[in-house]
């Protein structure tokens, strides 16, 4: 457990320890509990069969933020095994409540979601939320150690599926939907974007996806066949004609821009996250220069979907919606916070980088 430090994806605790009855329960000082967790059920579980759990806030029954949460990746035995070199977190922490930072800092005048009913979707399956298989890791024999095998539960679409169809119950017809993520759940936003505008027909569904737009690279169709992914998601309509070998993370935007033209599709990077340099090196792309990157896959998304929108600023950060930054990041005169706050709130807002307004 000591080596999951090295995660290099930016990650938050993500539990508590009350299940769904425990909403009308008080803590210790009387103040009503914001957050509840509600134990996942059957079907799912972490990375190393651990239980699985999410969160749920109750608000304005009218208004839900989806947020998926991030934690790196595995697709090997060296990066899945808790004991060798893991890029992902493997199991949820279960003695905190997501922090109040960022998005989640409900008392922040600022906040956009701060009405909202929000379902935290917290991540410990290493397969970006997408994945439906359990694989078997093998690591050869060497003079340090002998042979082993690993079995990872990449079971992040079942863990997902959960949260929703216990939100589904919860909050019946709201009238705006807004699903995010960071990072690893950045890249499943679209997907899931995509499957809540599938149920909730009536609902404005405006998603944005926070530090993963830069992975350009030819390895990323493989990770999603070894996690399942690309099975499962041929069981929906979006990708039943989906070319499997160009089956990469922008073509979720694409297809969700297909199935659901109103839905509103964003990004937010920055163009030298450090943390998306290094996991593109680590699946094949050395010596990346993000911003080309970036501005090729974009414009790959723009190409079939002229309304997706995309903020970029300066910097190495990675992840800004649950960091204090997400009030104080502007470029070129547009506030972050004010820019999401008109996605939330269906206005139309201008592409913002480096360059926009030149």
């Amino acid at each position: 457990m000591k080596h999951w430090a090295l995660v290099l994806f930016f990650l938050l605790p993500a539990a508590h320890p009350a299940a769904e009855a425990a909403e009308a329960q008080r803590s210790p000082d009387g103040a009503q509990r914001a957050w509840i967790r509600i134990p996942g059920g059957p079907g799912t579980t972490c990375s190393q069969g651990t239980p699985y759990a999410f969160f749920f806030r109750s608000g304005n029954p009218e208004k839900l933020l989806v947020h998926f949460e991030g934690g790196g990746a595995c697709w090997m035995s060296s990066n899945c095994d808790v004991n060798q070199h893991p890029t992902y977190v493997p199991a949820i922490d279960m003695k905190q409540d997501p922090p109040p930072s960022g998005i989640f800092d409900f008392a922040n005048p600022g906040n956009p979601f701060a009405d909202y009913s929000v379902l935290f979707v917290p991540y410990c399956t290493g397969d970006v939320h997408l994945g439906n298989k359990t694989v078997t890791y093998s690591t050869p024999a060497s003079e340090r150690r002998p042979g082993s095998t690993l079995r990872i539960h990449h079971n992040g679409y079942g863990n997902a599926a959960a949260a929703l169809r216990w939100t589904y119950r919860r909050v019946k017809t709201p009238r705006q939907v807004f699903v995010s993520g960071e990072s690893a759940g950045a890249i499943a936003s679209a997907f899931y974007a995509d499957r809540v505008a599938d149920h909730y027909t009536h609902a404005q569904i405006v998603q944005l996806g926070d530090s993963a737009g830069g992975y350009r690279a030819a390895m990323v169709p493989r990770l999603l066949e070894g996690w399942g992914a690309t099975e499962l998601m041929r069981s929906f309509k979006s990708y039943v004609q989906a070319d499997a070998s160009k089956l990469n993370f922008e073509r979720l935007y694409i297809a969700a821009a297909h199935n659901h033209p109103k839905t509103q599709l964003a990004q937010f990077n920055t163009a030298e996250d450090e943390t998306q340099l290094v996991f593109l090196n680590l699946i094949g792309v050395p010596n990346a220069v993000l911003p080309q990157l970036l501005e090729q896959n974009l414009a790959d998304i723009r190409a079939v979907a002229p309304g997706f929108r995309s903020y970029t600023s300066p910097g190495k950060v990675h992840v800004i919606l649950r960091r204090p930054e997400f009030y104080s990041t502007q470029v070129n005169g547009t506030r972050l916070s004010d820019w999401v706050a008109a996605l939330a709130a269906g206005r139309a807002v201008d592409n913002v980088s480096l360059t926009s307004g030149k």
